[in-house]
């Protein structure tokens, strides 16, 4: 039966089962607009195994799990934090002007925050021998505790396809099908990928607040500078994401339109590896082996990144 409600608690739909048995979330294909089927990242018609992470926009539910949340601690003393901003000014040099522009480190004070990663759950394509398609999240395990992630995963439906349904032991003799996820899009790297990915990376930019749009040109730029061999954008979930491969140097860059975060070191350079990871995977210390923090600092760590250990060892 579908539930076209949000829930704040999985738990009130899971009376039919008992504690410790496997379940997921999802809707038939047919029961799902094509439209909205096309909004997730999935297109009009997707194949058996296609695997995706939904996009923030749609409401609260979704932007837990695409980009986490934080948790604010309004019991506590506040605290000074640095925002980082792209400052433009106009010096004289006798009868001549020159206009110079440099990332500053802004302080604000705030409540203290504890950061929540997003729950990054992959919504995939899975169809049953007798040729019924579901979309689908999960497993999850039935108990008596919330399960924050089931529950949020059940409101990312209600967000993105209007409602969802608990589906069980009956599913379970479906089709085994490749994980084909669709998260990313590569750019044609042509001759010179980062002028191919130009017109991308500044959709990306111009989606960004207004006031973060210099600090996050400064960051591309300072990334396209070391000349990347491929680049591709994200889809769906990963929108506003960037992938910056430098094979020669041994690791790949992801990167946001978000400028208080980090920029991901992946170690691994094949690009049909890096597409077919999941959010939760990139962000997981075992997918990447260094966050470069977005600080006044940045631009000097990322240069220190690309002198090879000599230089860094002097």
């Amino acid at each position: 039966m579908m539930v076209n409600r949000k829930t704040r608690n999985i738990n009130r739909d899971l009376v039919q089962l008992q504690a410790g048995e496997r379940y997921l979330v999802g809707l038939p294909l047919n029961a799902i607009q094509p439209q909205r089927l096309e909004r997730v990242g999935f297109g009009a018609h997707p194949a058996n195994g296609t695997r995706v992470l939904p996009p923030a926009t749609g409401g609260a539910a979704s932007r837990r799990n695409a980009n986490g949340f934080d948790i604010i601690h309004r019991d506590r003393p506040m605290e000074t934090r640095y925002r980082q901003i792209s400052w433009t000014w106009t010096e004289h040099h006798g009868r001549d002007t020159v206009e110079k522009t440099e990332v500053k480190d802004v302080p604000y004070m705030r409540y203290p925050r504890t950061s929540i990663p997003p729950y990054a759950v992959e919504l995939q394509i899975q169809m049953r021998p007798d040729g019924t398609s579901f979309v689908v999240g999960g497993p999850f395990i039935a108990g008596t505790e919330l399960d924050a992630v089931a529950t949020n995963t059940a409101n990312v439906f209600c967000e993105q396809f209007g409602g969802y349904e608990i589906l069980t032991e009956a599913l379970a003799g479906w089709v085994a099908a490749p994980v084909r996820r669709v998260n990313w899009e590569l750019l044609p790297p042509g001759r010179n990928p980062w002028l191919s990915a130009k017109p991308a990376l500044d959709r990306i930019v111009s989606s960004a607040p207004a006031g973060n749009r210099g600090v996050i040109t400064a960051r591309f730029a300072a990334i396209g500078a070391h000349t990347p061999e491929f680049v591709a954008v994200g889809a769906a979930g990963f929108d506003g994401y960037a992938v910056f491969g430098f094979p020669r140097e041994g690791f790949c860059l992801l990167e946001s339109r978000h400028v208080n975060n980090a920029t991901y070191v992946l170690s691994d350079t094949s690009w049909e590896r890096v597409s077919q990871l999941s959010k939760a995977e990139i962000i997981s210390a075992g997918a990447h082996r260094q966050r470069i923090i977005h600080t006044r600092n940045w631009f000097d760590e990322l240069e220190l990144l690309f002198a090879g250990p000599a230089r860094r060892a002097a």
